[in-house]
Parts: C-alpha cells; sequence; structure tokens
C-alpha cells in the first residue's frame, strides 16, 4: 500500500541524515557559548551606561522643578486677578437682564390668556363635531364587524379542509422519507465497515515497516541487535449481511432485545453497552433505539437510554 512504501522511505532518510544531524548540534554547542560571551560584555556596557543617564537625569529634574514652582506661582497671580474682574461683569449683565425678563414675563402672560380663551372656544365647537360624528360611526362600525365575521367563519371553514388534506399528504410523505432513510442508513454502515478493514490492513502493514526502522536505528545507536519481524496479521473480512426478506424478521427481534435490555437497566444504558451484551456493534442499534425513542418506550438523557 502507499502508507507502507512511505513510512519505509521515512525511515531511509532519518537513518541517512543521523551523522549529519550529530555534527550540527556540535557546530550550534559552539556558535552558543560565543554568542553568551558577546552578551556578556553587551551587559556590563549596558550597566556603565545606565548609570551616567540616572545621574544626569536627577540634576535635570532638580533644575526643571525650580523652574515649575516660579511659573506656577505667576499663573496662580494672574487667574485670581482675571476671575474677580469676570464675577464683576457677570453682576452686572445679570442685574440688566433681570429686568428685561420681567418685561417679557409681562408679555407672554397676556398672549397666553388669550390663547386660553381662543382653545375654549375652539374645543366646544369640536366636541360638538366630534359627537355628531360618533353617532354615525357606530352604525357603519357594526355593519363592518357583523360582515367580517361571517367572512372569518367561511374562511375558517375552508383552513379546516385544506388542514386535513394537507395532514394526509405529509402523512404519506413522511412514511415514504423514513423508508428511504432506513434504506441509505443501511447502505452507509456497509460502506464504512468495509472502508474500516481496509484501513485496518494498511496501518498494520505501515507499522510493520515503521518497526523495521527503528530496530536499523537501535543498531546504529547501540550495537544492540535489531528486534525480530512481526509476522503480518491477517484481517479476516466480515461479510455484511445481505438484504433479504428475513431481514424485517430479524430487526423486530433486534428490537424486541434492546427493548428488554434497556427495562432491566433502569439507571440507563449506553450504546456501546447495549452492542457489547448483544454480540454486535453499537452502530448496529443507531436505527432500533431511534424507532423505538419514536414509538416512546424509551428516553435518551445525555448518551444513557432509560425505560419509560
Amino acid at each position: 500500500m502507499r502508507i507502507k512504501e512511505e513510512m519505509e522511505k521515512l525511515g531511509e532518510e532519518i537513518i541517512g541524515s543521523y551523522d549529519v544531524r550529530v555534527e550540527k548540534i556540535e557546530q550550534l554547542k559552539k556558535e552558543t557559548e560565543e554568542t553568551l560571551k558577546s552578551s556578556r560584555d553587551l551587559l556590563n556596557n549596558f550597566r556603565n551606561v545606565h548609570k551616567k543617564m540616572s545621574l544626569e537625569q536627577r540634576e535635570n529634574l532638580s533644575k526643571y522643578k525650580e523652574n515649575l514652582e516660579g511659573e506656577v506661582k505667576d499663573m496662580l497671580k494672574g487667574f485670581r486677578l482675571s476671575l474677580e474682574k469676570i464675577g464683576s461683569d457677570l453682576r452686572k449683565d445679570l442685574a440688566k437682564g433681570v429686568e428685561r425678563r420681567k418685561a417679557e414675563v409681562g408679555k407672554t402672560l397676556e398672549d397666553t390668556q388669550k390663547m386660553m380663551n381662543e382653545f375654549k372656544i375652539s374645543r366646544i365647537q369640536m366636541s360638538k363635531e366630534l359627537k355628531e360624528n360618533l353617532t354615525t360611526g357606530v352604525e357603519r362600525r357594526k355593519e363592518e364587524v357583523s360582515k367580517t365575521l361571517d367572512d372569518a367563519k367561511k374562511m375558517m371553514d375552508d383552513f379546516k379542509v385544506s388542514h386535513s388534506q394537507m395532514s394526509k399528504e405529509l402523512k404519506k410523505n413522511l412514511t415514504k422519507s423514513n423508508q428511504g432513510i432506513k434504506s441509505e442508513v443501511s447502505r452507509m454502515l456497509n460502506d464504512f465497515r468495509s472502508t474500516q478493514d481496509k484501513l485496518r490492513a494498511d496501518l498494520e502493514k505501515a507499522s510493520l515497516s515503521w518497526q523495521q526502522t527503528a530496530s536499523t536505528l537501535q543498531e546504529k545507536r547501540s550495537g544492540v541487535k535489531p528486534i525480530p519481524k512481526v509476522p503480518e496479521k491477517k484481517i479476516v473480512k466480515k461479510e455484511l449481511p445481505k438484504p433479504e426478506q428475513n431481514q424485517i424478521k430479524e430487526d423486530l427481534s433486534d428490537k424486541q432485545k434492546t427493548l428488554a435490555l434497556i427495562k432491566k437497566h433502569p439507571e440507563g444504558i449506553k450504546l456501546s453497552g447495549i452492542g457489547e451484551v448483544l454480540g454486535k456493534d453499537w452502530r448496529w442499534y443507531i436505527v432500533t433505539v431511534k424507532e423505538l425513542m419514536e414509538e416512546n418506550k424509551i428516553r435518551k438523557e445525555e448518551n444513557l437510554y432509560y425505560p419509560i
């Protein structure tokens, strides 16, 4: 198989590059020692420069602090003088504004009084018109409501008829789709088992080639004798059950056995446990437990099945 050839090729490449890797490791050791020496010299230079810079910064900070104190004092004096001037200007403006507001408020009160009188007159006229419109509108609404009720009854009758027809069609379609799903699942299970057998055989051959590679490497490193070859295991393919007429009877017996086993375990049982007890692969019982759940004979919580 292709995996076996790739594993043998990989083993040959590992054996051939062993000596080259040993030489590269010794060269890396020498380079790391040289880099460590250079890094130590750099650290010593960095410490000396750092000490010199710290002394200079302390001197500059002390001078800068003295200059800041003088500037802050001058700014505070100017700020106080400007605040006093602004306060006096605001007092004058407020006195003038109060007099203006008094005159404006008196004028607005007269205008609101006129608007209130006009609003009362218009409200009386609107109330009369609304009463007349309400009396005529109530009669119209009664006629419209009776008409809409009749239409709603007709629509409900039509809906019931269409609903019954749709339910019948849906039941037929569901039965057809369930049968198709069951046949498709059985086909997928058969394909999965055949591919699983092929993959196991391929992996077995790959493991044999890997063991040969490991034994040659061990012999080259320490002079120990290589590990003896393990004979290939012959994988016997299990024949999958063919769909026949008796398959329906076997499914029914599996369903009965599965239901009886779940009833014996009220604490719950996994699908893998069902397969171990009944002597088949757990994937065989996926469709069976699903049918039992649809028939409300069992229930599922997380990965456990319980009787009802």
